[in-house]
């Protein structure tokens, strides 16, 4: 099994099913044996086909019907070139793309990933680099012709769809969500397309700050501290905070083209390569495959047009999407803040009453609202709820947000990009999710372990355990309720090395160089400090005195422990206590880690009174 694992190209994946293999908990892969067609349920693998990608094509469709717009496809309410218009006052300078050479070509071919899925034309990724020498200088004629001419080749648009279920009851079609299969070569085009879009983009500071989706060094911990910074320092200021969390309606299966084209060139994307990108997405088609596994047929719905949306699985859909709602953040005012992940759209507003908040919070929801219509989007109101922050000993408001006489819930946790934050910020919701997970990984673990070496549970460890654990720890670690993840993490290490239930842990951490929890956290706050440096000022910055703690960091004034507790306060102060020789290092992020790392896993600090007490030579 070691073998299997160390061979395996994916490790983790590899380690998931000798687990569920184990563990009695096998992948389900079952194939779709039936579905519910308007009422009646059928097992023709043709006609399931059909309706699947009928659901598909059409799904955008059915939600801008069921919403305010009107039949027409026109909005309701404002135009969307109205917030265009008043977001840019000048235009900004066309884009001017440049040819591609063979050795870009070949470099994007090299940058792969050699898979054996394909899509309609059977030639995967894997035969693409295999002959990548042969074909990389007809292929780059081919890109140059396009970017010349603005006509993206008609056979790179079409697209093979499996239907993946998704959860809850199988018999229903729009419980299953479209895999994506396009041809191997469109990828080699739409990453030459990407590099000089996203070069224009980032050249003239076009897509919003607020946006922390899909962009290059942006994690979603980023967002996420963005978030949570917001409610503290409101809190911190002693004013009222809510957030609204939008739940948006197949948002990219809704992307209007002629809308999109439009703002394109706002933006300044116009002539060939506005025309190409035109010409990429009109006229694209897509059939559903089945396969049946027991009698190895395989069932093809016909091709069918796609008339909405940013192309499922491709490399350009997701940023087409952010340039579709790039100017939702400019009808937020200055007394609220909008993140956005992708999708996600989420609002924090803050005011000095709760009445006052009440009102803002309405007003900044119908803004929000009627930028959607006018883009075509919908929000799923049943999925969207208001959150009000609240220190452990405030009282409770009651606050109230309508649109067109639909009450959004308010409600007392809200799952935010993978982290459950509640409205006291305890964590307690999280860490009580994340003991389940921890505690059903402690019983993987001990029920393989006498199948494998100490060093092959270590990877399982790491597949299994320290990924879920360590998402969003910077946020939670400091929280009263970490000490039950602390726990279950010791279990876990005592299942590891098989020892007894009350021996210490302290040495089997360092024996298997693994970082206890609150180790970790703190290692993980400091990396994250380092590797946003942006978000955070040196006293030398603040009041430019020359001191012995210039290089530290600037430590704000608090009056809650709440917010000495969060990522921001907490970060610097555990950055501050660094010995010296490690902060020097800080400049050089790579080496930093190496030694930071080295600096934890040889302390193996049980608890943060730990690495506070610790003397620093």
């Amino acid at each position: 099994m070691r073998r299997r694992i160390i061979d395996s190209k994916n490790k983790s994946k590899t380690i998931w099913n000798i687990i569920k293999t184990e563990t009695g908990k096998k992948e389900d892969k079952v194939d779709i044996q039936s579905l519910d067609i308007k009422g009646i349920i059928t097992s023709d693998q043709q006609i399931m086909a059909k309706n699947l990608n009928d659901y598909f094509v059409t799904v955008a469709e059915d939600i801008i019907d069921n919403t305010s717009i009107s039949k027409t496809g026109q909005p309701m309410h404002d135009n969307y070139l109205n917030y265009m218009s008043s977001m840019f006052t000048s235009p900004l300078s066309n884009i001017r793309p440049k040819h591609a050479s063979t050795h870009e070509i070949e470099g994007i071919i090299k940058s792969l990933k050699a898979k054996y899925s394909h899509g309609y034309d059977e030639i995967p990724v894997a035969i693409l680099k295999a002959s990548a020498l042969f074909i990389s200088s007809p292929l780059t004629y081919i890109v140059n012709k396009s970017l010349s001419s603005g006509i993206y080749p008609t056979r790179l648009k079409f697209s093979i769809v499996k239907p993946v279920f998704k959860s809850g009851d199988k018999l229903n079609i729009s419980n299953y969500r479209p895999i994506s299969l396009l041809p191997a070569f469109s990828k080699v085009f739409e990453k030459v397309i990407y590099s000089r879009l996203n070069q224009h983009l980032i050249q003239n500071k076009i897509l919003a700050s607020d946006q922390y989706g899909f962009r290059k060094n942006s994690t979603t911990n980023r967002a996420s501290f963005k978030l949570l910074n917001e409610i503290l320092v409101a809190m911190n200021n002693k004013l009222t905070i809510g957030g609204i969390f939008c739940d948006l309606k197949k948002a990219f299966d809704c992307v209007n083209h002629e809308i999109f084209l439009n703002k394109l060139g706002y933006y300044g994307i116009n002539g060939v390569f506005k025309k190409l990108i035109k010409s990429y997405l009109n006229n694209r088609y897509q059939k559903v495959v089945l396969n049946n596994r027991t009698t190895y047929n395989t069932t093809f719905s016909d091709w069918e047009i796609i008339k909405y949306g940013v192309p499922q699985g491709s490399i350009l859909g997701p940023l087409f999407f952010l340039l579709y709602i790039n100017d939702l953040p400019k009808v937020i005012t200055n007394n609220a803040k909008i993140i956005l992940f992708a999708d996600d759209t989420s609002i924090i507003i803050s005011d000095s009453s709760p009445h006052n908040l009440e009102i803002n919070m309405n007003k900044q929801f119908l803004a929000i609202n009627k930028w959607f219509e006018a883009n075509l989007l919908s929000l799923n109101f049943n999925k969207t709820h208001h959150l009000l922050f609240r220190t452990k000993n405030s009282l409770v408001t009651d606050i109230s947000i309508y649109h067109q006489n639909k009450n959004i819930t308010n409600v007392p946790n809200i799952k935010f990009l993978g982290i459950y934050i509640d409205e006291t910020l305890s964590w307690k919701s999280h860490i009580d999710k994340l003991v389940i997970k921890m505690s059903a990984a402690c019983y993987a673990i001990r029920t393989v372990r006498g199948l494998m070496s100490q060093e092959t549970l270590r990877m399982i460890y790491f597949a299994y355990v320290h990924t879920i654990m360590e998402y969003g720890i910077i946020f939670w670690g400091s929280s009263a309720t970490s000490i039950n993840v602390f726990r279950m993490q010791k279990r876990i290490i005592r299942t590891i090395m098989n020892v007894r239930t009350r021996d210490s842990c302290r040495e089997l951490f360092k024996n298997l160089k693994i970082l206890p929890m609150y180790s970790q956290y703190i290692y993980s706050i400091i990396l994250f400090v380092v590797n946003n440096r942006d978000l955070y000022s040196s006293n030398y910055e603040t009041h430019n005195l020359n001191t012995r703690h210039t290089t530290n960091l600037h430590l704000p004034t608090s009056r809650l422990t709440i917010f000495q507790k969060g990522p921001y306060y907490f970060g610097i102060k555990a950055y501050n206590h660094l010995p010296s020789r490690i902060k020097s290092m800080s400049n050089d992020v790579k080496l930093f880690k190496l030694r930071l790392k080295r600096f934890f896993l040889s302390n193996s600090f049980y608890s943060l009174e730990e690495y506070f007490n610790h003397v620093c030579n």
